[in-house]
This record gives C-alpha cells, structure tokens and sequence, in this order.
C-alpha cells in the first residue's frame, strides 16, 4: 500500500522543528509524510514507501524481484513531488540537489534514488535538478550505524563536484528522503552556503522522523 499524497507540502514549524535537533529556527524545511522510528516497514504505508526507497543495489542483485517495490515508491515520491511543487517555482526559481548516497560511485551500494526521484518527477519542466554533492570515500549509512558520523565528521567527507559554469537559482533546495536529526541537510546547506552565498538553501523531505506513535 502507498500512502496517501497530501494536498499540501507540510512545513517544520517552530513547535516540530524542536524534533530535529539539528535544524535552527531560520531554516526553511518541508515534508511529505512522516515515518515512525522503531517501527517494522508493515506499520504504515510511509513506512513502507521509506523501507522500499532504501532497499539497497546489492539486495536487488541478489533478490531482482525487489527491484519493482524500490522502482515503485521511487515513482510514488516522483508522483508526490510533481503534485505539490508549484511548477512556475520548479522551473524558474530552484535548483534541486539530492543529499549524496552514503556509498560513493563505483561501490556496490552506491544508491542514486534521490536523483531517479527528482528527474522522474520533473522530467518535462525545464527542471534545474543537479547532482552537486558526493563524499570522498563511502561510510556507514546512519539509519544502519550504532556510530553514527557527526556534523564535522561529514562535513569533512562531503564536497562539491566539479563547478558549473551556470550558477544555481536562486533557492537550491537540497532533497532527502528522511528528515532525522537534520545532519545531512546541514551539512549540505553549508558546503553549498559556502560557494553560492547569495542563494536561499531549503530543505525538502520525502518524510520527517517521529518518535511518538504508539
């Protein structure tokens, strides 16, 4: 089952925003759905949506059949997102970049789904979707590690590719399936900050993290 799109992108406010500990209160983030932790893929349609995003290359490549559930939740996100973006703002105002895979290229679970997400979504829109940011060597991803990476720690693996001679719009929006603590979009937004600062950098979810379902 997919979960039901909304009518609306929902904002992180000031009262959810105190959820994730890493976002401050001038960040500008929104989300789609929200997925419980510590809660099995059969808890909720979104659960299930993020658990099949996730399934990683060399699970297909020893299961193929899983390769449908993954390719289907990544057309529901596309579906999602070509719904609740304003197209005048996707095609004139954004530049969209996918927070990187935690394995780089070349590794067998180098994981591009964010970047299927975004083209597939607005494939037709004169989209300004770029694939912007990789990390040096492959780590641990944090939904998996006991240990997880910090701030610094991924910051100081995280880089910008190679520079374009087209400068981004004038809001690059960094895109990530799951907003936790905030970490990875953080450190997104200050790479980018730090070599386009006369852009605006939002954050945009698939789903938000939440702790309380019982």
């Amino acid at each position: 089952m997919l979960p039901v799109i909304p009518e609306k992108l929902w904002v992180i406010d000031e009262c959810t925003a105190v959820e994730h500990f890493s976002l401050t209160a001038t960040d500008r983030c929104y989300y789609i759905w929200e997925y419980a932790a510590r809660r099995r893929f059969d808890f909720s349609p979104a659960n299930q949506l993020v658990t099949n995003l996730k399934i990683k290359p060399s699970a297909i490549a020893r299961a193929p059949g899983r390769a449908s559930h993954k390719q289907r939740a990544i057309d529901h996100a596309a579906e999602a997102l070509r719904r609740l973006m304003p197209r005048q703002f996707v095609a004139e105002r954004a530049t969209f970049v996918p927070v990187p895979s935690s394995k780089i290229a070349g590794d067998a679970d180098h994981d591009d789904r964010l970047l299927q997400v975004l083209r597939l979504a607005f494939h037709d829109w004169s989209a300004d979707v770029r694939d912007m940011l990789a990390l040096t060597h492959s780590t641990p991803a944090d939904h998996e590690a006991a240990d997880r990476l910090s701030f610094d720690e991924l910051l100081a693996v995280t880089r910008l590719r190679g520079e374009s001679a087209q400068p981004p719009r004038g809001v690059i929006v960094i895109v990530d399936d799951v907003l936790n603590s905030g970490k990875h979009f953080k450190v997104a937004q200050a790479v980018l900050a730090a070599s386009f600062p006369a852009a605006e950098v939002r954050g945009l979810f698939l789903a938000r993290c939440v702790r309380d379902c019982r």
